[in-house]
């Protein structure tokens, strides 16, 4: 009889493990400056934008703008607005490469880590002059809005009530 009780236990945990939704981890779908850009000046400030809302929980988020000697050139704290995150740069007339450093927590609570690098130079080529057919569709955005939270919740919430069901049978007899 134990032995049921503890099938019967093991396949309802699988149960609620096997139709919890999958979840789909947001993108980076823009950044200004963009990835790989040539630009006349340093921007004020650097913003990366994702495909879905980001949480800010303490200093779960940042962006390190790093010039070509590994020197910090972005300062302040990060701004998150949305799926936006933003930094102010330090102001002045640098030129070269830089490269940025991002960290991002998705709502579903995934963690995007990355760079890109873009070029100052005081003869910058625009980007539109290069591209011909400009990509004119946006990214698909995820219908999935449940949280990671919310699914941990949920396994608790149910587990809880299984292991009382079974206490309640023991006492019962």
């Amino acid at each position: 009889m134990r032995m049921r009780r503890i099938a019967a236990l093991a396949t309802s945990l699988f149960l609620v493990f096997l139709v919890s939704p999958a979840s789909a981890h947001t993108v980076l779908i823009s950044s200004s400056p963009q990835k790989d850009s040539v630009i006349e000046t340093l921007p004020t400030t650097i913003t990366v934008t994702f495909a879905e809302d980001l949480v800010s929980i303490g200093n779960s988020n940042s962006i390190s703008v790093l010039n070509e000697n590994g020197e910090e050139v972005s300062q302040g704290e990060v701004s998150v607005s949305g799926p936006t995150l933003s930094k102010n740069m330090i102001a002045g007339d640098k030129t070269g490469l830089f490269k940025v450093e991002y960290r991002a927590v998705a709502a579903d609570g995934h963690v995007i880590e990355d760079s890109f690098t873009f070029t100052v130079t005081t003869t910058a080529v625009t980007t539109s002059a290069i591209e011909e057919n400009p990509v004119t569709s946006a990214p698909a955005v995820s219908e999935n809005k449940l949280s990671i939270y919310f699914i941990i919740s949920v396994t608790a919430i149910v587990g809880g009530l299984l292991i009382l069901i079974f206490i309640w049978k023991k006492r019962a007899k």
